[in-house]
């Protein structure tokens, strides 16, 4: 499959294919209906063995950010403390999500760029008591994906509950919720899962339901045991994206058609084949290598301008654009020294090929030419 054009490498919403988009034109029908009762226990059916988990799986009329906010209503009572661990732009959202809803909020912060580790983890949870711990496992404004399995070791050993971001790498990278441990797994529709915005996911465990049963004044839209209620009738408890749950249900089909370790490996191979080439272009690669991100890359051209101060990255994105590659911008404080290519859903080696040729020729343009 060869992606159409204006092809776009931006970090989401992402490429949809025809067939994804197809389902979307479906004739709708009563939300209350058993026509719509099938569609979602089909889709929970779906989603489990994606994510490989038994837990509860909530359907949310939202993006990814709702089920941050749900986990601050559900999950903290009181002056219990949450300890939000970051890296990047959206770690600090998670955290500021926690504050606006007036809980006690620890952020321990490593500097753009390097990963969070087990050990500062690990010495964070045994300085103080905490009712939850919360992971940005891919983060997507430094290109980086954080040791996931590594730190559900650490916090399952310390019997916290544990709420993992895994919005643009569910589908793209290894996330196996039960093994890890994982109480919230959450994830939009509009990354990895190569499906229009509009729709999230959360796995929810049965002890962070409970949880939510001690804590009062949740509210209505992001209440957890409403939410389940209507789960258990397979319905939702508001009118939910049809369109988008039947155009997720496909695209979870196309995943397991093309095998879902497979996926993970092209998502793995392609990121790599983008930073090789990223490097003999002449940028660098903004976060430690050793934990860049597989489903985005994310450029450093600060040492590029000063070699070639000619250079404008919004010059070389306005001329990729109409060579028909759209790239994303870098994302919060280092929007300025970054751009980001993306390879989620249904990016293939042939496309950033094609994108990454032409990226090279468009670079040389703001090298001095010399006559030989």
């Amino acid at each position: 499959m060869t992606m159409e054009k204006p092809k776009l490498f931006a970090i989401g919403p992402v490429y949809v294919n025809e067939k994804v988009r197809n389902e979307m034109s479906r004739q709708m029908f009563s939300h209350r209906s058993n026509t719509y009762r099938e569609l979602h226990s089909s889709l929970v059916q779906k989603l489990k063995k994606l994510m490989k988990t038994n837990n509860e799986i909530l359907i949310f009329t939202s993006s990814s950010s709702g089920i941050m906010e749900a986990c601050a209503r559900n999950l903290v009572k009181g002056d219990e403390k949450v300890l939000c661990i970051s890296c990047g732009a959206f770690g600090e959202r998670f955290g500021k999500i926690f504050e606006l809803n007036g809980k006690n909020v620890k952020i321990l912060s490593n500097e753009w760029g390097k990963a969070n580790l087990p050990d500062e983890i690990d010495n964070a949870l045994s300085e103080d008591t905490y009712a939850l711990v919360t992971l940005i496992h891919n983060e997507t404004s430094t290109g980086l994906m954080n040791p996931l399995k590594e730190i559900s070791d650490v916090v399952k050993k310390h019997n916290v509950l544990f709420a993992v971001d895994t919005v643009s790498s569910m589908g793209g990278a290894n996330v196996n919720v039960d093994d890890y441990g994982i109480d919230i797994c959450f994830f939009g529709s509009q990354k990895c899962l190569a499906t229009p915005p509009g729709i999230a996911i959360g796995s929810v465990s049965n002890r962070a339901l409970s949880k939510s049963k001690e804590v009062k004044n949740k509210g209505f839209y992001l209440n957890f045991e409403i939410l389940k209620k209507s789960n258990d009738k397979n319905e939702t408890p508001v009118t939910p994206p049809i369109p988008q749950m039947f155009a997720m249900s496909m695209s979870i089909d196309l995943i397991f058609e093309e095998g879902h370790e497979n996926v993970v490996e092209r998502h793995k191979n392609i990121a790599k084949f983008v930073r090789d080439r990223i490097k003999d272009i002449g940028f660098e690669i903004f976060p430690d290598e050793n934990f860049a991100s597989q489903t985005l890359t994310c450029a450093d051209f600060e040492n590029f301008k000063k070699a070639y101060p000619k250079f404008d990255v919004n010059v070389m994105k306005e001329e990729m654009k109409k060579r028909g590659f759209i790239l994303a911008n870098g994302y919060g404080k280092i929007k300025d020294k970054t751009f980001r290519i993306g390879n989620m859903g249904n990016v293939m080696k042939d496309d950033v090929k094609e994108m990454l040729d032409n990226l090279e020729e468009v670079v040389n343009m703001f090298k001095p030419k010399f006559d030989t």
